[in-house]
């Protein structure tokens, strides 16, 4: 697939302002950093809250809805709205066309993350470190979302086939000390591997420890998994089907 930097740059300005006039897009992105300020009022004042908590849940939601539901949405908008085959008249490749809104998708987490660090107090020496992470696990997200947006013909389907990956990538992490079964199956999923790795950082442990190497290479193999899906899928259906 041939690829126009100077196109990609064009779309990727036109996507990013898009994702702010987008009302689904807009509410689903504010959505965490809300939660964020209403949880740190609420439990400001609790004993017995373990640190970290407010950080992780909403962290764990910009992970699970932003690559998945924002990017699919991105990509099924440009479909109801019949411009996406306007872009293709356009010599805009596929390439340019998926890689400028997972760009998008990747930046609006960063932002939504680092929101996030400052509002709930985090030192600045971990930010750098948490942003490199959650970058990492984005990406494998983000093959899911292309490949939601795909499969989607309007928002609505998008936002309905996004929902149960959504779910899928909150409830372990979040359950897992909870439950026995969650706590089993939560090392799969790469919302965990945030987890477990935000927990080592804090407590000044090794980046190298046997726990670290696996959340990174349980982030990876999303990462391979989601490729291969959306290579699949995108053969078999293209872009604009």
């Amino acid at each position: 697939m041939k690829f126009n930097m100077r196109c990609f740059i064009a779309l990727f300005k036109k996507d990013f302002k898009n994702s702010f006039t987008n009302k689904n897009v807009l509410l689903l992105l504010c959505l965490p950093v809300m939660f964020c300020l209403l949880y740190t009022m609420i439990y400001s004042d609790l004993e017995g809250i373990p640190t970290g908590f407010v950080t992780i849940l909403c962290i764990v939601l910009v992970l699970s809805i932003i690559p998945v539901n924002i990017l699919a949405n991105m990509v099924a908008e440009e479909k109801e709205k019949h411009t996406l085959r306007s872009l293709m008249m356009a010599n805009v490749s596929a390439s340019e066309f998926l890689l400028s809104k997972a760009t998008v998708a990747l930046l609006l987490v960063v932002l939504d993350s680092f929101l996030i660090f400052i509002c709930c107090g985090e030192g600045f020496l971990n930010i750098g470190y948490l942003l490199i992470v959650i970058t990492i696990v984005s990406i494998g997200l983000l093959f899911f979302g292309a490949l939601v947006g795909l499969l989607s013909k309007d928002q609505m389907s998008a936002g309905t086939l996004s929902s149960p990956i959504m779910i899928l990538l909150m409830l372990p992490p979040m359950f897992a000390n909870m439950n026995a079964f969650f706590e089993k199956i939560a090392v799969a999923f790469p919302t965990t591997s945030f987890k477990t790795l935000y927990f080592i950082l804090q407590d000044g442990q090794s980046l190298f420890s046997q726990d670290a190497l696996i959340a990174f290479g349980v982030a990876v193999a999303w990462i391979v998994l989601g490729l291969i899906g959306f290579t699949i899928v995108y053969k078999k259906r293209g872009l604009d089907d």
